[in-house]
């Protein structure tokens, strides 16, 4: 059963020592991956004038992101302050290469070349929390503020970015988008957690719900070693992100449709808004509580949370109504990576968390992907409703499996 905990909960998290010296330049740094989108769009496009050239090199940016478990484990393995900083100055250096060249094969590589180089801020800055909350029962108060303040940034990111477009060349938000990575990287990379390395011998790690398989310790130093997906836990876990990840890729391809079918293509805007300020509320809401450690319990019946939120904005009359039921949808929207994280660190042991979160990443953007493409065929061909309804249908299915799967007895470690 939840319990409620004290309405000092969120300080209690940030007067942990060091605590805001490391989240604050964190928060910097993030800020940098909300402005990036548009930055990188409208930088690309006034360059080159294509929308081609710019999606291309997005799309490249994004595949990147399968290299994101080996830099956590890099920055596991060395510490952060040692792998973060020269991450961050390659990427800044590219990012700002690109504002000044204007060949589209050129601009492509500079930012496939950022995203191999991108820090892994969010999965750093967790495996922080871990070190910071040890010995107290603040983690999950701390992931929900993590998460929370995630989501908020990528709801003030694009609203920059946006402004600097306007008022000038996009160049500028590009070049305010290295400039924040860069800061940011290094503001967290001297705070004194960042000085961490996990052991590469040793004793196995604990495990948490289920035994956690991630390997042996030597295994773990070895930066191409399967790791966390050695458990059947995580794995299971992650082909629940997965969906859930396509599931919302529906969700925001279709709020764009929908804007478009009623002649307000400008309320697409206010629709995405209006599911990031669900997700917010939700995740402040979630982590104030104690839910204990059924995280597959908690997971169904979050992702069945979004899953009849879809099925009833298939229904939504008008945009007004919709964007009411997209709100009330995203109340479980971040608490639903708040239990997949927590999840991921008890799968994985503790010597594999912070790779195993991003796992949980990569599961997220390749569902997302997934998702885009699905929802395009099934709204140009049926509509914005089937397609929320296929989301719906989607997650439905997810929320079903992982309350199944719950059920059943964990399995022996494999060795």
């Amino acid at each position: 059963m939840s319990r409620a905990v004290g309405a000092g909960s969120y300080r209690a998290v940030l007067v942990l020592p060091f605590a805001l010296r490391t989240f604050v330049p964190a928060i910097g740094g993030r800020l940098a991956y909300g402005l990036f989108p548009l930055a990188t769009l409208f930088t690309i496009q006034q360059a080159t004038d294509s929308y081609t050239t710019a999606g291309l090199a997005a799309a490249g940016f994004g595949i990147t992101a399968i290299t994101l478990p080996a830099k956590a484990r890099l920055a596991e393995r060395y510490s952060q302050r040692v792998v973060l900083p020269p991450q961050a100055l390659a990427c800044a250096a590219a990012l700002t290469g690109a504002t000044v060249v204007s060949e589209p094969v050129a601009l492509i590589v500079l930012i496939a070349l950022a995203g191999l180089a991108a820090p892994p801020l969010g999965p750093a800055m967790r495996a922080n929390w871990r070190r910071l909350t040890t010995g107290t029962s603040l983690k999950p108060r701390a992931y929900g503020l993590d998460s929370v303040v995630e989501e908020t940034l990528y709801l003030i990111g694009p609203l920059i970015a946006g402004l600097l477009v306007a008022v000038g060349p996009a160049r500028w938000a590009l070049v305010l988008t290295a400039a924040l990575l860069l800061a940011g990287t290094l503001g967290m990379a001297a705070s004194p957690p960042a000085r961490h390395r996990e052991p590469t011998t040793g004793s196995e790690p604990t495990t948490g719900s289920e035994p956690a398989t991630g390997g042996t310790p030597a295994a773990r130093g070895k930066l191409f070693d399967p790791g966390p997906l050695r458990s059947p836990g995580l794995r299971r876990l992650l082909a629940a992100i997965l969906a859930v990840g396509a599931g919302t890729s529906v969700a925001y391809t279709c709020l764009a449709v929908s804007a478009q079918d009623h002649g307000k293509p400008g309320a697409a805007g206010l629709l995405e808004a209006s599911l990031a300020v669900g997700s917010v509320a939700g995740g402040l809401l979630w982590a104030r509580r104690d839910h204990g450690r059924r995280h597959s319990r908690q997971l169904a019946m979050l992702v069945g949370v979004l899953a009849a939120g879809l099925t009833v904005a298939s229904a939504a009359p008008g945009l007004v109504t919709l964007g009411f039921v997209l709100c009330a949808t995203g109340t479980a929207l971040a608490p639903v990576y708040v239990v997949a994280y927590l999840a991921a660190d008890d799968l994985a042991g503790e010597g594999s968390a912070t790779e195993a979160g991003t796992w949980v990443n990569v599961a997220t953007n390749a569902g997302s992907a997934a998702g885009a493409a699905l929802a395009g065929i099934i709204a140009e061909s049926l509509g914005a409703g089937p397609g929320f309804l296929a989301g719906g249908a989607l997650l439905a299915v997810t929320a079903a499996t992982v309350a199944l799967t719950a059920r059943q007895p964990a399995p022996a470690a494999s060795r």
